[in-house]
């Protein structure tokens, strides 16, 4: 039996949820949640809504509509990439099919419809991404008491008909055209950002947000506290890394320490005195922030003009930098238990995933130098 005894106009359901059930001008509206003060909340919310009559009946709301509502309860919760994703797949993809719809009347076939739409012209995993997306919004929508089940949950995810990671590894760069390629850049502006990316293996957005304070030459390190990223809006902000693990430190060596000080030497002769601690590391020409895009441009122009000069270099971006530098610190003997430090993952199943293609090249030196007496 539901406990009704919580606080006027308050109960817990069966399911262990709660409601808020009130009348207005005669009308009967409810509101569901999880927890009682997550229910306070939508209650005061609804009814300041019905009060500024900005309230849409849930049995005419459109999907349109409900989005912008389950939108902006997100917002603050996840993170800017994320959102431009969630509203990229939705303007694009989901909109177009079912935002005019009314979101009690959607129905599994019409789910099914358009998964079938996409899978024509998009990749089976991002078909899928879609669709979690359709179910997670039409979840809340039964939350909210607008649908009485959800008719996307029994929509089976593509096939992924994928090779195992190993076998489809980031594109990494062999010795011979990594010195070729570092030859080719070597009078670039960005230079030593694409050496630095290359001796230590961070991510393209870690290193354009570094300043010479994380430097530190004391203890020998790089600290690594944050990322640029952009913002729901588009923007590009610099703020915490995706995960825990981002946050960490990368030795210095005498290659990387001799990259920093060729990089601190090219802005005090091109922008004068950088001292300031909180002052970036890497700027564009013009003393700006290093954009993804730029960064990539100066690669593809090297690879072309590499091509032009009878090298066949297949294309990569940024991110085969940080690949060549785990591949190559697999293959010169270093642990991947130091390695998944060094790049911030997670955990060590993810290194291994990605760089295990390596460990066999250098299995039969290994082996050889095992000395077994019997």
């Amino acid at each position: 039996m539901a406990k009704r005894n919580i606080s006027a106009g308050f109960r817990q359901r069966k399911d262990g949820k709660y409601e808020s059930r009130f009348t207005i001008n005669g009308k009967r509206y409810s509101v569901y949640a999880a927890t009682l003060k997550e229910c306070r909340e939508k209650d005061a919310e609804l009814r300041e809504r019905i009060k500024n009559g900005l309230y849409v009946d849930n049995r005419n709301i459109t999907l349109d509509r409900y989005y912008s509502e389950w939108r902006a309860a997100r917002m603050g919760t996840v993170k800017g990439n994320t959102v431009l994703g969630m509203d990229s797949r939705y303007k694009n993809h989901i909109s177009p099919a079912l935002g005019h719809r009314r979101v009690a009347d959607i129905e599994k076939r019409e789910i099914v419809r358009l998964q079938k739409e996409l899978a024509m012209k998009q990749k089976a995993t991002t078909v899928n991404t879609t669709i979690v997306q359709v179910k997670g919004i039409l979840n809340d929508a039964v939350a909210d008491g607008i649908m009485a089940k959800n008719p996307a949950a029994g929509v089976k995810p593509l096939r992924v008909d994928a090779k195992e990671a190993s076998e489809t590894y980031h594109r990494a760069l062999t010795e011979n055209e990594q010195r070729t390629f570092m030859e080719y850049v070597r009078n670039e502006w960005l230079y030593e950002m694409i050496a630095l990316l290359l001796c230590t293996g961070m991510r393209m957005g870690e290193a354009a947000a570094l300043t010479w304070g994380d430097i530190d030459y004391i203890n020998h390190v790089i600290h690594v506290t944050k990322t640029v990223s952009r913002s729901a809006d588009g923007k590009f902000i610099t703020g915490p890394p995706k995960s825990k693990s981002g946050i960490r430190d990368i030795p210095l060596n005498d290659t990387v320490k001799a990259v920093l000080k060729s990089q601190r030497e090219k802005l005090e002769t091109v922008h004068g005195n950088v001292a300031s601690l909180s002052r970036s590391v890497f700027e564009n020409v013009y003393g700006g922030m290093v954009y993804n895009a730029t960064l990539n441009k100066t690669i593809s122009n090297a690879i072309e003009r590499m091509n032009g000069d009878g090298m066949r270099v297949e294309h990569f971006s940024a991110h085969a930098l940080r690949d060549t530098f785990a591949t190559r610190y697999i293959e010169q003997g270093g642990s991947p238990q130091v390695l998944k430090t060094i790049l911030g993952h997670s955990s060590l199943s993810m290194t291994m995933d990605l760089y295990a293609h390596v460990l066999p090249n250098t299995k039969q030196e290994e082996m050889n130098s095992i000395h077994i007496a019997l």
